[in-house]
């Protein structure tokens, strides 16, 4: 989440083409076809936030007693920071409906450079730029080598929950997330106090209705999980998404914050430590890990050419299980499927699922995270926390996000 790559493009070369929907594949898409659930994020936090629905425009959530009551700005966006109705011309819109920002016209893919969308009274069919051309939604044009990245997907927290509201984290009673300046945060209550998400702060435990009741940091870690540099992330050792931040102290010693990379994301110690897709890396502990929290949920099982998965309760494997012959168990979908999965975070062949995954035939580097820009971990990140509320006791910086 703090050290975005550089696009790869310096010099676009625009390619006169004509965005002709019928030489690519095409793919209707209406509103409401997100799966997205607010009463999963409303309990996790405080009773009365208003959230942006990131299926629409121009639809917000009040979370009350851990249900949602949506409403409308009609022919006005929502802004998640003020909560207010805008003018469309004022503020931009990331919906994972494509043509919830445009209703008639092409727009651009949110979720790829490589594809677009046109859109006919609200209904988009989708179309995809030739190998190593992009879309560049200010020409509607496909541009080989248009510089482009992907900083923030529809789904993310960044993009539905206004801007210092603390998050609860999913099977922990003492952490928290917080957005601040479009970065995602993880936060931890001080020695015995409890995360309150009701009312959005730490609290004593016995005002805390918190089943899990667990420790922050995860027993048993391992003697060689240790910091050797300040400034970086490194993994906890025991879980696929937990992580030490190392923070310099004086004499050489390392201040080690633990922290948890967002749901449905896991840590990835490399280059730094970056929070990716937990689909997009192997992992060798309880791939389970924020699955299956209010009903069973299944994970993809490691190395086993993406057939098999485990069911998954309260965050931990309780059984294992295979797709039926001809079909591969898909993560995201949580289905088996008729058609070939080749996660990375599955396959038998990792280098192969990583080559497979480039389906836009694009070079362009896409970083799929929150963060908008650089944070360095050692400065700027004390001076972020501290125009925080005083609520934010314990804070620890997320790994980038990809």
């Amino acid at each position: 989440m703090f050290k975005l790559t550089r696009a790869l493009s310096v010099n676009a070369v625009v390619i006169t083409c004509y965005l002709v929907l019928l030489t690519a594949p095409q793919q209707a898409w209406a509103q409401s076809t997100s799966d997205f659930d607010p009463t999963d994020l409303c309990p996790l936090i405080a009773n009365g936030t208003k959230i942006k629905d990131q299926r629409y425009c121009n639809v917000y959530i009040t979370c009350m007693n851990d249900t949602s009551i949506s409403g409308s700005c009609g022919d006005q966006f929502y802004d998640r920071n003020t909560g207010e109705c805008v003018d469309p011309t004022t503020i931009t819109c990331l919906s994972s409906d494509p043509c919830a920002k445009r209703p008639t016209g092409f727009v651009d893919d949110p979720y790829s450079c490589n594809y677009y969308y046109y859109c006919a009274n609200g209904v988009g069919t989708r179309g995809q730029c030739s190998t190593g051309l992009n879309y560049n939604p200010e020409t509607n044009n496909c541009v080989r080598n248009f510089s482009c990245e992907i900083t923030m997907l529809p789904e993310d927290y960044c993009n539905i929950v206004p801007e210092g509201v603390f998050i609860g984290v999913p099977g922990s009673c003492t952490e928290y997330q917080v957005c601040w300046q479009s970065q995602l945060l993880n936060g931890t209550c001080p020695d015995g106090f409890y995360f309150d998400a009701y009312r959005g702060g730490c609290d004593y435990p016995s005002h805390v209705d918190c089943a899990q009741h667990n420790s922050n940091v995860p027993e048993d870690i391992p003697a060689d999980v240790e910091c050797t540099e300040a400034g970086v992330f490194i993994s906890d050792g025991v879980s696929c998404d937990g992580y030490f931040y190392c923070g310099a102290l004086v004499d050489g010693e390392f201040d080690m914050r633990h922290g948890r990379c967002p749901v449905d994301r896991f840590f990835d110690p490399t280059d730094g430590g970056q929070c990716v897709a937990r689909t997009s890396i192997k992992c060798d502990h309880d791939r389970c890990v924020t699955l299956g929290m209010d009903f069973i949920q299944m994970a993809n099982v490691n190395d086993d050419g993406c057939r098999g998965f485990s069911l998954c309760q309260n965050g931990k494997t309780i059984g294992n299980a295979v797709c039926p012959e001809g079909e591969y168990f898909d993560e995201l979908a949580q289905l088996c499927v008729n058609r070939v999965v080749n996660y990375v975070a599955c396959a038998a062949d990792a280098a192969s699922a990583s080559a497979d995954d480039d389906g836009a035939g694009t070079t362009t580097q896409m970083v799929y995270g929150q963060a908008a820009t650089t944070l360095n971990p050692n400065a700027d990140f004390v001076s972020l926390v501290s125009v925080l509320k005083p609520k934010v006791l314990s804070a620890v910086p997320v790994p980038r996000l990809l």
